[in-house]
């Protein structure tokens, strides 16, 4: 709806006038000024709000109702409530009825509205989980204190926040089931479109919970591409989808995900990610086809060790690097693997690990191979989501939390980075 710009005239004559009477009384600053704008527009929504939504309630409801028994109910009074909104706490007027037949007692505004008496409407909702997301919850409240003048708990920011975040959970448990049914995999076969050329990226970061670590593990889709007319491959369209459970249920969010975003029908698919056995495995169960990418600079932390301790100034150590780095950069691998076996020395330990991950991940690592397919070969992406989503909320200072905590609030989070933001706030306010 929108207001007649009439009506907005009106109001806007009627302070002008006010503040006309008053400036010829006194000096009046700026910053006055605009305070006293901002109190009295959040006065004005806030007393108008409740009032549209009694007059809402007048005009849609009778004195009779039919029940969901399809018997007529009685309306048995008009009850006050209050509503969380972004003018602060309104209060309106909504009929109450009862049916005689079966017994049954409702309120068809807040059913028909999905309004929940005591709680934040959609649209604070989604300001509270904006803030949540963002911030401690205290941190969260203080800012929305001063951004809306509004005074809301920590906790009522904490529920908003993490019933996002349940949401999301419930859209992924569909995908899931979605996943495994047959009948809905062949009707996607039948979609004309499918991505060119997508990329996914898997790794994992520890939270703190329960007084304990326990590591999230998330993956990410998305698409590459060039931007601001420069060479370089940058990452867009990231979709983060973290978890808390083990690699079994993971996997299961990892292929629902992947349906959702037709990775299983791109043609081409390829994944980078860090060298660790549970992730590749993972990939080449679900994703045989996908061209398989060890991250460039996770390949590379490889050599600083050898360096260090095989000489001990800086500028050998940068040389060798340098030198190793552009072996593996033109894809020749096994000369770094037969360089770093014919040192001789007090270098075993990183030798040994350098050899082990290039050996492991020989296939994964023809960099050169990969560049002339014009393939991105670093897993930023899915670092920087680590990063975004458990280091920059949950893992600031003093945090600790419960398990479904942590997970509600992550996938809040990674929804608000994913830009899924807005389609969650159309689901059901759940009580």
């Amino acid at each position: 709806m929108k207001f007649s710009t009439q009506t907005k005239e009106t109001i806007k004559q009627l302070l002008g006038e006010e503040f006309r009477q008053q400036s010829r009384q006194e000096e009046i600053s700026p910053d006055e000024i605009e305070h006293a704008l901002r109190d009295t527009l959040q006065e004005i929504g806030q007393g108008s709000f409740g009032e549209m939504l009694s007059i809402m309630d007048e005009n849609r409801y009778q004195v009779e109702e039919r029940c969901s028994c399809q018997q007529m109910g009685k309306r048995v009074s008009r009850r006050e409530a209050q509503l969380l909104s972004v003018y602060g706490r309104v209060t309106y007027k909504r009929s109450y009825y009862c049916c005689s037949g079966c017994g049954k007692r409702w309120v068809p505004l807040d059913e028909r509205c999905d309004l929940r008496p005591g709680r934040a409407t959609r649209l604070m909702t989604s300001l509270l989980g904006i803030a949540g997301v963002s911030v401690s919850f205290e941190e969260a409240r203080q800012q929305i204190k001063h951004y809306l003048q509004v005074e809301v708990s920590a906790n009522t920011i904490r529920q908003a926040t993490q019933w996002i975040g349940e949401r999301q959970a419930e859209r992924e448990e569909n995908w899931e089931e979605c996943a495994q049914d047959l009948a809905y995999l062949q009707l996607r076969e039948q979609e004309p479109e499918r991505p060119e050329r997508l990329y996914g990226s898997m790794d994992g970061a520890f939270v703190p919970v329960e007084k304990a670590w326990k590591e999230a593990k998330m993956v990410s889709w998305y698409q590459v591409g060039k931007r601001y007319g420069r060479e370089e491959l940058h990452a867009r369209e990231i979709s983060y989808y973290p978890s808390m459970a083990e690699a079994a249920p993971f996997s299961e969010l990892v292929w629902a995900t992947a349906v959702q975003h037709q990775a299983d029908r791109a043609q081409e698919l390829i994944f980078i990610c860090d060298g660790a056995a549970w992730i590749w495995k993972m990939v080449e169960q679900y994703f045989p086809q996908a061209v398989q990418i060890v991250d460039w600079f996770h390949a590379c932390e490889y050599l600083y060790p050898v360096a260090e301790n095989l000489f001990s100034d800086e500028k050998h150590q940068k040389d060798w690097i340098s030198e190793m780095k552009t072996f593996l950069w033109e894809g020749q691998v096994e000369t770094v693997i037969q360089t770093c076996e014919n040192i001789r020395g007090p270098v075993a330990e990183p030798i040994h690990r350098l050899i082990t991950y290039y050996g492991n991940n020989l296939k994964r690592m023809r960099y050169a191979d990969f560049r002339q397919e014009h393939y991105f070969i670093g897993s930023g992406t899915i670092e920087s989501g680590c990063k975004q989503v458990v280091s920059m909320r949950l893992k600031r200072s003093g945090a600790s939390w419960s398990l479904s905590g942590a997970s509600a609030t992550a996938k809040a989070r990674a929804a608000w980075l994913s830009g899924s933001w807005n389609t969650l706030l159309q689901l059901p306010l759940a009580t």
